[in-house]
């Protein structure tokens, strides 16, 4: 599934867009964020804001609606005229959601269309340091010597930590009981004294504890290690293949939007993701940043969402 990331060459030059992005922007751009300040959503559609508008030429205001797994943003985000001036930044939420929410009045793969990712952030497994898991291989063989007998934190129904949890319990064929929380700080206060077994939480939030020695961390969800954390197996290196779930953040319009102008944000965007002060703070944080093209964007989102589907059944996620 990963190798749409590879499979993507930026062109050298730029494309022209065309007769319909002549005028535009007119008006001040809002990156309309799925998720609370702070949060990796918002980290991230503020660290491009600045440089987005110096490319664009208008300013350009980040806005959070959180809830219900990204739907509230979207159906924001729809009821405005399609002309490329409101966006959506969204995580892998956005091929969730549509599994695990029924009854939308809307369609997150029918009715987006993509500009491109802005980065993927791992998720990395932590462990209760008394357990005395030491790798993988350690927690699964525990688990399946007492099937239920543990416990893993998740932020939530669909959110990205449950879905990397699932994904990996699914794949180590392995039994536990799930204890959802608000986010990721309140999975790393559980799990520190012990109340909760294991968990899947973004690296950006626990990565400096990993670095001190406090927190117990296993594997990294992702198709390649972390240059911050290099000593860190990926779950395929851990003997885990098809095992993780990519966590990752990126940009939507309206599929009404003319191609023309998702070609412009998309040219725009690129600039500012090349910007060295945007690498940079992204990098620290943890992620790694990913260049694509709308249409090869697209692609990945419906092959993510094929995964997603198959997780959601199988692990009989619902909404909260």
């Amino acid at each position: 599934m990963n190798h749409f990331w590879h499979a993507t060459i930026i062109p050298a030059i730029l494309l022209a867009t065309g007769a319909a992005a002549q005028g535009y922007p007119s008006k001040p751009i809002r990156l309309v964020a799925t998720s609370t300040p702070g949060s990796p959503v918002d980290i991230y559609a503020r660290a491009i804001s600045d440089h987005l508008a110096k490319s664009l030429g208008q300013p350009v205001v980040v806005e959070n609606r959180a809830g219900a797994g990204g739907t509230l943003a979207a159906a924001y985000v729809l009821s405005a005229e399609p002309d490329g001036h409101v966006t959506m930044v969204n995580t892998s939420a956005q091929v969730v959601a549509p599994f695990v929410y029924t009854g939308l009045p809307f369609d997150l793969l029918r009715d987006f269309a993509g500009i491109g990712p802005i980065a993927v952030l791992p998720n990395v497994l932590i462990v209760a340091p008394q357990r005395g898991w030491k790798n993988v291989q350690d927690l699964i063989a525990a688990a399946r010597a007492k099937p239920g007998g543990y416990t893993y934190g998740t932020g939530g129904s669909g959110t990205g930590t449950h879905m990397s949890a699932e994904r990996f319990r699914l794949a180590a064929a392995i039994t536990a009981v799930q204890v959802p929380y608000k986010g990721s700080p309140e999975i790393l206060v559980e799990i520190v004294p012990g109340r909760i077994d294991w968990a899947f939480v973004p690296l950006s939030t626990v990565i400096g504890q990993i670095k001190e020695g406090k927190i117990q961390a296993l594997a990294l969800s992702a198709e390649r290690r972390s240059e911050q954390l290099p000593e860190l197996p990926t779950l395929t290196d851990a003997g885990m293949k098809n095992a993780d779930f990519p966590f990752w953040v990126g940009m939507f319009v309206s599929s009404k939007v003319p191609r023309p102008v998702v070609r412009r944000l998309y040219e725009d965007t690129l600039k500012a993701m090349q910007n060295a002060e945007v690498r940079d703070r992204l990098t620290k944080l943890g992620a790694e940043i990913v260049l694509m093209t709308p249409e090869a964007f697209d692609a990945y989102v419906k092959a993510q969402a094929e995964v997603a589907a198959v997780i959601v059944k199988e692990a009989k996620i619902k909404a909260n």
